[in-house]
């Protein structure tokens, strides 16, 4: 069961938004200021935390850099009445994951809580995914350019995958692709087409970013 945190002065939108997550099955904690608010996510170390600009304390920008350094695995969702663009844009910068203002649909709240979650839980499997041999996997050029070239092109065949990475000998490529199939990067589908799984594309994504930046 996931934690949820809501910082928010607001009564009336702090219930709505507690009786609305507790029917999905969320566990969820309240505050009614940024001390309050940062005293709880020190104690639950929630996934998620709603959180409004405009509190009596502090303000919502300080209590999200706050955050982020306390609690940096916990993702933030900023709500607010009166939000400016230099605010939105200030928020993102500051980690946070989502904006969304006030008054706003209770339903689509909720579903983005639950993208926002989703989100976070496959960033930590793919965190934890980066061994040796996946990083093995994507060291290698050719399957750089495997790898690379199904992220951009999607599901594709071995001929199609032979021409963009112009492997003129079969073997060679069946070798890599079967590497990069046990290493649970790519799959290959009933249609007979090869493809990075769900968590293959993330995986490519982070870490030929590092390999790039030339930080593995």
């Amino acid at each position: 069961m996931s934690t949820i945190l809501i910082v928010d002065d607001d009564r009336h939108t702090t219930s709505v938004l507690e009786k609305a997550l507790r029917r999905h099955g969320f566990e969820v904690i309240t505050a009614k200021s940024a001390t309050e608010g940062i005293s709880k996510l020190t104690e639950s170390r929630p996934e998620l935390v709603l959180l409004d600009l405009v509190l009596p304390d502090i303000r919502g920008l300080e209590v999200l850099d706050e955050i982020k350094r306390i609690s940096p695995e916990s993702r933030v969702i900023i709500i607010s009445a009166f939000p400016s663009i230099a605010d939105v844009v200030e928020a993102m910068k500051l980690g946070a994951s989502d904006f969304l203002v006030k008054p706003f649909n209770v339903d689509e709240l909720v579903s983005i809580v639950k993208k926002t979650l989703e989100e976070a839980r496959l960033e930590r499997k793919v965190e934890a995914k980066l061994n040796d041999a996946v990083i093995k996997a994507l060291s290698n050029p050719i399957r750089k350019r495997i790898a690379l070239y199904l992220l951009n092109a999607g599901a594709r065949r071995f001929s199609e995958i032979a021409r963009s990475t112009e492997l003129d000998d079969p073997s060679k490529l069946s070798f890599h692709l079967r590497v990069l199939i046990d290493a649970g990067i790519v799959i290959k589908n009933t249609a007979g087409q090869y493809l990075l799984t769900s968590e293959g594309v993330a995986i490519v994504e982070r870490l030929l970013l590092r390999l790039e930046r030339g930080n593995l």
